[in-house]
């Protein structure tokens, strides 16, 4: 029973904390009582000390694994939202959602081409632009440069962006039952980051309706 319990304990303690409960509580002792006739023993308490931390770890690393088993990568929904995508704009653009905190919101817009060539590019970069700094201070950005990836510090500030857009440029948005058939200016994409390598998305089909 009292070796079940110091199992226990063990067990809920970090590597860090174990190993620093066990050098005060085995290793020093040790050297303290029997001098340089410990130093055989010390270096298997040292060795059995880092097996166990290793083994801690890997456990904590495995355990988050699981816990988001059933998400996609940042890499693997960034190819799902850009089909076209180079391998080296993928990368670029993964570079960029590193910067993003877990649960913060990012908006990722993949861009209708029937749509720039309507009302060309360059009102389009104008309304990427737009989501890019709009209530900001002068000279900061929440797209890197990027025009497609949007990091936003709250859901609240980023439906506060889209309207914001949509009065200034309401033709970027559309109604999807209008004659002639109207165009959006792209696809807009909710991301969130969770875990160190893992995301949620999804696309947000009501986004570009006017």
């Amino acid at each position: 029973m009292f070796l079940q319990k110091i199992s226990l304990l063990m067990s809920l303690l970090s590597p860090l904390a174990w190993f620093i409960w066990f050098t005060y509580a085995v290793i020093l002792p040790l050297c303290t009582f029997l001098g340089w006739l410990a130093l055989p023993f010390v270096f298997f308490a040292l060795v059995i000390a880092d097996v166990f931390v290793i083994i801690q770890l890997l456990k904590v690393t495995y355990s988050e694994d699981d816990e988001y088993e059933t998400f996609l990568t940042t890499r693997e929904a960034l190819k799902t939202i850009f089909p076209e995508a180079s391998n080296k704009d993928i990368k670029k653009y993964d570079k960029q959602l590193d910067k993003v905190k877990d649960f913060e919101p990012v908006l990722i817009i993949s861009p209708n081409h029937n749509w720039i060539n309507q009302h060309t590019l360059q009102n389009y970069q104008m309304v990427m632009n737009a989501f890019a700094i709009d209530s900001l201070q002068q000279n900061n950005r929440r797209d890197g440069n990027s025009l497609l990836i949007f990091h936003f510090s709250t859901m609240t500030e980023l439906y506060t962006v889209r309207q914001n857009v949509r009065t200034l440029h309401p033709n970027a948005y559309f109604n999807p039952v209008a004659q002639p058939k109207q165009e959006p200016i792209g696809a807009a994409w909710i991301f969130y980051k969770v875990g160190a390598s893992k995301c949620d998305f999804g696309e947000d089909d009501n986004f570009f309706i006017c």
